[in-house]
């Protein structure tokens, strides 16, 4: 609950951080969207301060205002109530207004403080600046500064819940997101959304159930009233007056009880949900079906001690927990899937336009696709890139490689369609940051202004290691797919004759296979090849004897 002081009449704006009232209907349609406020009037003028309270409560039905007479008394009053604005006079007798602004600002850095003084002081002006009082207004004694102070006090209030909310809102989605990164065990990840609810929205009680197809629901985590829960859904129940949660299962919509009351029946408890409900102490609910991609999962429940505190924010706001939670139970198989040991492929999705391959596409037509069946870090650092491109003439491909800086032709192949070449990249490239992470490079494609890069690295752990590091160099760079275990390719089979090569052998053979070396006649020799890597033609005649004598031995021992 927020809170908020007056000291004042007469509006003289010095301080901002308050909302504007638009229109003739502002004040009408302000008065019926703004939650009761609890107000604390400080004013050693007892007649001004009796006269401005009544005059503020009848100008706005929400205010309720209290008030004292003194800084003493002010300051009793301030940590016995949960005010939701302080108004206050400069000149107390005992004390000042700002002296009591430094009581209230002890408590809350933010709460709405309003200072009212008969002095037109531009020194009190500055002065109730420096220390971040929320208005600063003139005091008059007539109806028209009542109104006009009754208007400050809501923006004042409703700016500062705002802001409140917004940021409870910021805190709870980056708690969801440490959520979803932290844990991978469907149990344990449902019953920390559930005590994120209890402990950061201030919910009494939280569960989340599920049921399958003509089953009972059934509770899958449970923070807070669980004797509630397995009592509310032990009986048998009709649908049409059912537990909120059960309602919201079978409806497929939220469904929210604002104020439970006890059912009776002759005078007698009847026994369904709502007593129980009230036996426990909680007088709301609010169930929303969890669901992701058209998907229905189950239901989560929330519960508070107190009426009417979820309003229309607040439904919207559980809306998207509840649509995070069933992403969440969507991809809780696959998060359990990576804490196996064994070799994980991963696609990795880059828009950095920083990214060559990416700046190339940027040059040629939304259309152009390109793919790469092999990239290779050569000694001197640069990344050598067998392309294959579709969709463009080699006129246009030669003209967009110009124009771009750090990026060479070595050799275009015209004859076959698509289009074949090789190109040199110097400085960092995706691949090679990956490849320093320690993984494996299977393939690239790049469309519509994205490259999916594929990669196997060593384990789950790798996982987080690679894409940190591709973090790091691009500001658009994530991993969007994962597979645990051998993806379904040719060279990943259980079999693969190239599981025995080192990573530089792989590398070498693929590259030296996809560019028409096995071919008759050859597209490249092995002197070419060589130049390609920038190696000594004798090591790049090394690599590939000892490649292809492996994968021969495996083979004939097969």
């Amino acid at each position: 609950m927020c809170r908020c002081v007056v000291y004042g009449s007469r509006v003289r704006r010095v301080v901002a951080m308050r909302l504007r009232t638009d229109g003739q209907n502002g004040a009408d349609e302000h008065e019926r969207s703004l939650d009761p406020v609890r107000i604390l009037l400080v004013d050693d003028d007892e007649s001004w301060a009796r006269v401005t309270a009544r005059l503020l409560e009848e100008n706005r039905r929400a205010f309720s205002v209290e008030t004292a007479h003194s800084f003493a008394a002010g300051r009793e009053r301030f940590h016995g109530l949960d005010t939701d604005c302080v108004v206050c006079d400069y000149q107390l007798g005992d004390g000042t207004g700002l002296d009591f602004l430094e009581t209230v600002r002890d408590v809350d850095p933010d709460l709405p403080f309003l200072l009212v003084t008969g002095r037109g002081s531009e020194s009190v002006a500055s002065d109730a600046i420096g220390r971040r009082v929320t208005d600063y207004i003139r005091k008059d004694h007539d109806d028209e500064a009542a109104e006009l102070l009754s208007t400050r006090v809501a923006s004042a209030v409703r700016t500062y819940r705002t802001e409140r909310a917004l940021e409870r809102e910021r805190r709870s989605k980056a708690a969801v997101l440490e959520i979803l990164t932290a844990t991978a065990a469907r149990g344990e990840l449902l019953g920390e959304f559930c005590s994120q609810l209890v402990e950061n929205r201030g919910y009494h009680t939280a569960w989340i159930g599920t049921a399958a197809e003509g089953e009972r629901l059934t509770p899958q985590a449970v923070v807070g009233e669980e004797a509630y829960v397995s009592a509310a859904l032990g009986g048998e129940h009709g649908t049409e007056d059912a537990e909120p949660a059960v309602r919201a299962l079978v409806e497929g919509t939220a469904i929210s009880e604002t104020a439970i009351e006890a059912s009776t029946e002759d005078g007698e408890d009847a026994g369904d949900w709502r007593s129980i409900a009230s036996e426990h102490g909680l007088a709301a609910a609010v169930a929303i079906p969890i669901r992701h991609d058209g998907v229905r999962f189950g239901v989560l429940a929330v519960y508070a001690t107190e009426p009417g505190v979820v309003d229309d924010r607040e439904r919207e706001a559980l809306g998207e927990y509840a649509e995070t939670i069933g992403y969440a139970l969507r991809t809780a198989e696959w998060k359990r899937s990576l804490l196996a040991d064994e070799s994980v492929s991963i696609d990795v999705t880059v828009r950095d336009s920083d990214a060559p391959l990416l700046e190339l596409a940027e040059h040629l037509d939304r259309t152009v696709r390109l793919e790469v069946p092999s990239a290779i870090e050569r000694n001197d650092g640069d990344t050598l890139y067998l392309l294959r491109v579709e969709g463009a003439d080699s006129g246009g491909l030669r003209g967009a490689i110009d124009d771009i800086d750090g990026i060479g032709l070595l050799d275009l192949d015209e004859s076959v369609s698509p289009l074949r070449c090789e190109l040199l990249a110097d400085g960092p490239t995706p691949e090679r940051i990956l490849a320093d992470h320690g993984a494996r490079f299977e393939g690239t494609v790049v469309a519509d202004r994205a490259a999916t890069i594929s990669v196997t690295v060593p384990d789950d752990r790798t996982v987080s290691t690679v894409a940190s590091g591709l973090e790091d160099a691009y500001d658009e760079a994530d991993v969007s797919t994962i597979w645990t275990g051998q993806r379904d390719r040719e060279t990943e089979d259980p079999g693969d004759p190239l599981s025995a090569l080192t990573d530089r052998q792989r590398e070498i053979l693929r590259y030296a296979f996809h560019d028409g070396y096995y071919e008759r006649p050859r597209g490249t020799s092995a002197t070419e090849l060589a130049e390609r890597f920038d190696i000594a033609r004798a090591t790049l005649t090394q690599h590939l004897r000892a490649a292809e004598r492996k994968i021969l031995g495996q083979s004939v021992r097969e």
